[in-house]
């Protein structure tokens, strides 16, 4: 019984493991996967929150075009006398885009508050340790695909698609080894 209990308790953590992390912004069309993913500042942890604070800015400006091109869509729409349910589905996304974009200005202040007692600093370290922890997978999704491609190509594909594993491998290696740095492993266990 004990041991079907620890399996359960295994999977649960394992599933919420892959979940979305919550209260965090998810990779997608509107936070793509930041282009420049060194880790610059005067520590790992700067760096790190500068690196979020780039990526969140970023995905609002999407987010902002995204709004623009669906309120005149809809209104495109509406105009026209479109079909109740293209116009209930421009009306949704909107929606989605205001609840994102919403989501992604609260997150974006809370990364820029260093002040704030111990839970606060405990959830901004949270969030920015999902957002890391996303781009981490996600590079190693890359990767794998460089991976399958070289190992399937020939010539100079093959080539490029190692040189494009490599390159992926090591960016994600840095960015594991700047978030279990001692400034960001420390961070908020005592304040």
């Amino acid at each position: 019984m004990a041991h079907k209990k620890q399996s359960v308790a295994l999977l649960l953590s394992a599933a919420l493991l892959c979940a979305a992390p919550a209260g965090a912004a998810e990779l997608g069309p509107y936070f793509p996967l930041p282009g420049n993913l060194s880790v610059s500042g005067k520590t790992p942890r700067e760096g790190l929150l500068k690196l979020q604070e780039n990526w969140l800015k970023n995905g609002l400006d999407n987010l902002a075009k995204a709004k623009k091109e669906t309120e005149a869509a809809l209104d495109k729409a509406k105009e026209s006398n479109a079909k109740p349910e293209e116009i209930k589905a421009l009306e949704d996304k909107l929606a989605d885009i205001e609840t994102k974009t919403a989501g992604a200005k609260e997150e974006l202040a809370l990364g820029d508050d260093d002040g704030g007692g111990p839970d606060q600093q405990k959830e901004r370290k949270r969030l920015l340790l999902a957002n890391v922890n996303q781009w981490i997978r996600e590079l190693g999704r890359q990767a794998n695909k460089a991976l399958k491609t070289a190992v399937l190509a020939d010539g100079l594909a093959a080539m490029a698609a190692q040189q494009e594993h490599a390159m992926l491998e090591e960016m994600a290696d840095k960015l594991e080894r700047a978030e279990h740095d001692v400034t960001v492993e420390q961070w908020a266990l005592t304040r």
